[in-house]
């Protein structure tokens, strides 16, 4: 037999317990699951009989429903399902008005168009509009609509702007009907361009038709709209109808900004109607709107023209309250008092802002200087010219520029040279007048020869003529048959770091081919395309012209 200690008693009794414990757990949850089992089907706060409940299991969860529960979501399936084969009207008919999506056909094209093909396009039209061959544009424009490649809204509004800026209306108000006609789009920019072209015509008729166009369009005008209905009432001299059109353009377009305030009062100002300027100028004032010198400016020159004086001088020390003043202001006073004839109220204005040490600079010299030099007294124009350092105006091309005019005029070579010389010498920067001048001056005067001699000095120096002073010159050397010169030239600004522009390429093409020298230039240009990064208008100008460089006849197929 075998005994039992006692550590194997307790573990043995230890065992028990635990067994116990289990068997009346068990007992506890089965005796709770009975009891709610029982309370379903019936219940004791209500004495009708239920009826029968199904369960459902859903997950650790039983969920019981009626039957009537269950035919109700029946129910509802079964309307959803028809409401989804068959909608009603109102559902249809909710979605009619919707937003406009960006594809809508009635809207214009967007930039991002302007790529590839349509690109190209683009920049040929372009390269024959300014090229002087706008009708050839005008024609291929039109066939290329009909073709795998259109052009896009923004390449007729290059032709458009074209036709406009070479006076030629009526091509732009045929194209523009060609475009409706063909179902391109316009866009405000477009609608601005041909209202432009009416009032250049001073057919106010059309030019608001165009206005009302804009609206039926659903557009919002743009202040460029209300700028060109201004200018032309302007031109008729109908005052009240532009504070009208004015103020509904600060409805129309949330306002204006400082250079519309600044061209309406310059027209207010130059029609003589200060009425209506000051009134313009006490509602900025109300309205709390921005304002800029040129504003300003336009005023001072007004009221002075108008005998106002003191209120130019109450515009000039208003200044500082809403901008910060430069020299700009000041120079409307001493240009509105020299154009009154008043050059001594001129001298006085300076000598205060010498005085009060406000600011001034070689342009109030200047017109101090081109007024004496018209009354044809050069002597009081060089005293105050050479005292300019004293005035404390720092010189300036625009000072020299005056005195070199009449120098040239005058034909007075040595002051001319000595004058020259000091802009060398004191690193005076000429600007596009002053080789204007030096270049225009003396070709008048059949000295090219001089002409070219001070421009050699100016570009040796280190000052670098901008490209439209270097086809100014390119022009009158090939006018006189120097190609040599002038190809020299071009070389010489190539290597500069001076890229050529669709004019210079004109020019010298042109001159080239007179002379039969056509593929000398054209290989060059060709080598340039591939030596150094040219505009785009350049590029396609020159890969246009291709063989007809040489003035041959054009193929056949290309469009005229």
């Amino acid at each position: 037999a075998r005994i039992v200690t006692p550590q194997g008693l307790s573990s043995v009794f230890a065992a028990v317990a635990v067994m116990g414990i289990y068997k009346r757990l068990i007992s506890i949850l089965a005796s709770h699951a009975a009891t709610a089992a029982s309370s379903v089907p019936s219940s004791s706060s209500t004495l009708r009989a239920r009826e029968p409940w199904t369960i459902f299991r859903r997950g650790m969860r039983e969920v019981y429903m009626s039957q009537a529960a269950l035919d109700a979501a029946a129910e509802r399936r079964a309307r959803k399902r028809k409401l989804r084969v068959d909608p009603p009207m109102s559902a249809l008919q909710r979605n009619r008005y919707g937003p406009p999506k960006p594809h809508d056909p009635n809207l214009p094209e967007p930039i991002n168009v302007l790529v590839g093909d349509r690109l190209s396009l683009h920049n040929r039209l372009q390269a024959l509009s300014r090229s002087g061959k706008l009708d050839d544009a005008l024609v291929a424009a039109r066939e290329a609509q009909y073709s795998r490649v259109r052009p896009t809204i923004f390449t007729y509004n290059c032709l458009l702007g074209h036709c406009h800026r070479a006076a030629k209306y009526e091509h732009a108000f045929n194209l523009f009907a060609f475009m409706r006609q063909v179902g391109v789009i316009p866009n405000v920019v477009t609608y601005n361009i041909v209202l432009g072209s009416y009032v250049e015509l001073l057919d106010m008729e059309k030019a608001f038709g165009m206005l009302q166009m804009i609206y039926d369009a659903k557009m919002s005008p743009s202040t460029v709209t209300f700028n060109h209905l201004m200018r032309l009432h302007f031109r008729l001299e109908k005052y009240e109808d532009v504070m009208r059109l004015f103020r509904e353009m600060l409805e129309k377009c949330y306002g204006a900004d400082p250079p519309t305030y600044a061209n309406t009062i310059e027209g207010f100002v130059k029609g003589g109607a200060m009425d209506q300027a000051t009134e313009l100028y006490m509602e900025m004032k109300k309205r709390g709107s921005i304002f800029s010198e040129p504003v300003f400016c336009n005023l001072i020159r007004g009221y002075i023209a108008a005998g106002r004086t003191q209120e130019a001088l109450d515009v000039f020390e208003f200044v500082p309250e809403k901008v910060e003043r430069t020299a700009m202001s000041g120079n409307a006073v001493i240009e509105g008092f020299c154009n009154a004839g008043r050059i001594q109220d001129a001298v006085d204005f300076f000598e205060k802002l010498v005085e009060k040490d406000l600011k001034r600079d070689a342009l109030s010299v200047a017109l101090l200087m081109d007024w004496y030099i018209e009354q044809g007294n050069l002597q009081e124009a060089e005293k105050i010219f050479r005292s300019m350092n004293e005035k404390g105006c720092t010189p300036a091309a625009v000072a020299y520029n005056t005195l070199l005019d009449a120098y040239i005029k005058q034909g007075m070579n040595v002051e001319i040279e000595k004058l020259v010389q000091e802009m060398v010498d004191l690193r005076i920067e000429p600007d596009s007048v002053t080789y204007g001048m030096l270049i225009d001056g003396f070709v008048k005067v059949g000295k090219l020869d001089e002409s070219l001699k001070y421009f050699k000095r100016m570009t040796e120096a280190g000052f670098k003529p901008d490209i439209g002073s270097y086809n100014k010159l390119f022009g009158h050397l090939c006018s006189e048959g120097k190609l040599d010169e002038a190809n020299r030239i071009f070389l010489g600004m190539v290597d500069g770091g001076k890229l050529p522009d669709v004019a210079t390429y004109d020019i010298l093409t042109e001159a080239f081919s007179r002379e039969g020298r056509a593929e000398e230039i054209k290989d060059y240009f060709q080598k340039l395309v591939e030596r150094i990064k040219l505009s785009e208008e350049l590029v396609a100008r020159i890969k246009l012209q291709g063989q007809n460089v040489s003035g041959e006849e054009k193929p056949k197929n290309e469009p005229k």
